[in-house]
């Protein structure tokens, strides 16, 4: 920004200083013009050594703004100085709001204060000297003056800097849906008094929840996607952890699955899928969330919940899935699933212990517990325990059997 500025800077005050000199030369305005030359040559060599610095440094700190908001200022005082009358002193203050103006946009109320706060002072000491050499000015009027801009400089920060202050939480939330987190929204209500930043914010909401629904929603099952899942359990184990509750999670998987595909085909195999987890729906509470995780592959997770009911639940979901029949293409096909279980009852502090990201363990024991109730039979739910714990190299021969057996 300074950088873009400077070129900026540059141009005005070339053409303002030229403009000045003509009109000294058609007496239009008194002053000196060796002065003015001075004063622009002075003012574009401290914007080009702001700029250098820069540019080869890369970083603009605070101070390098400080610089060139007080050189901006300087230069208002200066120009007008030398070809102004006292009378018309007040034209600094008048030129200082459109710096004010620009310092606030873009680089925030701090440094719009601190230039405030420099004019005032500058232009009170202006007067003290003009009236201490014999100046026809009058305190009440320029206290009045400097008074009024003074209002209207705060009115400006405070107004602007609330302004910018909602607007960079909207973009905030725009970041965050760009990460895929849909979880806040723009507090409307929070707005006495509504203005364009307050449309826009509810414009946000209005399109934060169809995005939600379009980036993590499962186009064939309209469950929830692997993506919007792995943010649901990040979010229900933070909640479960502040508020102490249990939570379970389910790893579901239907059963033969690629026999279908491969018998009747994909078309087959995607009308199964949509049918199954329309089911599953169905099947879970308000308040639980199904996702389809993988190809033939869906998560539940119940909020709530501890291991038993979850279990219980589990059960319950393979009675559903063995007593339902399918239509495809005016054929029936029956279908069971797996169910792995696994709960945070009393594990939270163990796990905590062991350093380990609690939502990823839930998940690894999930699926140890799914393959589990695989290798005993399938048809199934199978809870966690130590016992089917299979981190110790177990797992990839359990899946090489498990995908031998789909092969035949």
């Amino acid at each position: 920004m300074l950088l873009w500025q400077s070129r900026v800077r540059m141009i005005v005050a070339l053409v303002a200083g030229g403009a000045e000199f003509i009109l000294q030369q058609h007496r239009i305005l008194q002053g000196n013009a060796l002065y003015l030359l001075e004063g622009v040559c002075g003012y574009i060599a401290v914007v080009t050594a702001v700029a250098l610095f820069v540019q080869k440094t890369g970083r603009a700190p605070n101070w390098s703004v400080a610089v060139t908001v007080v050189a901006d200022i300087l230069f208002i005082f200066g120009s007008t100085l030398v070809s102004s009358p006292p009378s018309y002193y007040d034209r600094i203050l008048i030129f200082s709001f459109l710096v004010l103006h620009l310092t606030e946009t873009y680089f925030g109320p701090d440094q719009a204060a601190f230039a405030a706060g420099l004019v005032v002072t500058g232009y009170l000491y202006t007067v003290h000297v003009m009236i201490g050499r014999g100046a026809r000015l009058l305190w009440s009027e320029e206290l009045w003056s400097v008074g009024v801009f003074a209002l209207a400089a705060a009115v400006f920060v405070l107004q602007y800097g609330s302004f910018r202050k909602r607007l960079n939480r909207i973009v905030d939330l725009f970041e965050r849906v760009e990460e895929g987190d849909f979880t806040e929204e723009y507090d409307t209500s929070a707005d006495g008094r509504p203005d364009a930043v307050t449309l826009v914010g509810r414009v946000y909401n209005r399109v934060r929840v169809q995005l939600m629904e379009m980036v993590q929603t499962d186009p064939l099952t309209n469950c929830m996607n692997r993506r919007g899942f792995e943010q649901a359990l990040a979010r229900e184990m933070a909640r479960s952890s502040r508020a102490g509750s249990e939570l379970s999670l389910l790893a579901l998987d239907l059963d033969h699955f690629k026999a279908i595909n491969d018998s009747r085909g994909h078309v087959a195999g995607d009308a199964v899928l949509r049918e199954a987890g329309r089911l599953l729906m169905q099947t879970a509470r308000a308040g639980d969330i199904v996702a389809r995780t993988g190809g033939e592959e869906f998560s539940i997770l119940l909020p709530d919940t501890p291991g038993n009911g979850a279990f219980h639940f589990a059960n319950r979901l393979c009675d559903t899935f063995r007593e339902h029949v399918f239509h495809v293409n005016n054929k029936e096909i029956r279908l069971t699933i797996s169910i792995g279980v696994v709960s945070t009852d009393g594990d939270r502090p163990l796990a905590a212990e062991r350093g380990k990201n609690l939502a990823e363990e839930m998940r690894v024991r999930a699926d140890e517990a799914l393959y589990a109730a695989k290798r005993t039979g399938r048809d199934r739910a199978r809870a966690w325990s130590e016992a089917v714990s299979m981190r110790s190299g177990e797992m990839p021969k359990v899946m090489a059997e498990l995908l031998r057996e789909g092969k035949e």
